[in-house]
């Protein structure tokens, strides 16, 4: 993908660009987020994306790549820097002792 994709990676082999999820009740197909393995969110279907403030982010494709790794440079779309940075999903960071404390039957190793 090219930074000026605006957020669509055709690179993503996980999420095949013929599925297209059910329809919502408005006529158009009700959103679906794939995770793609060392990359990032595909959403597809009907979906709005805003800031903070709640200001739509515009859009101009049904299926948008949203970066997961930090690295894009144009956030949050998905420039493809997943790639270069050899970003892995596999590795999981250890939930915070809080968080673990919170949750029934759960202890730290």
């Amino acid at each position: 993908m090219t930074p000026e994709g605006n957020g669509r990676d055709q690179d993503c082999a996980c999420c095949p660009a013929s599925e297209v999820p059910a329809e919502s009740g408005t006529g158009r197909p009700a959103a679906s987020v794939v995770a793609c393995p060392n990359g990032p969110l595909l959403v597809r279907g009907d979906f709005e994306i805003v800031t903070p403030d709640g200001v739509p982010i515009p859009r101009d494709r049904g299926t948008v790549a949203l970066c997961r790794c930090g690295g894009s440079a144009i956030k949050p779309y998905c420039d493809g820097t997943h790639k270069l940075m050899k970003f892995d999903t596999t590795r999981r960071r250890p939930a915070p002792t809080a968080v673990l404390n919170e949750i029934p039957g759960s202890t730290e190793d």
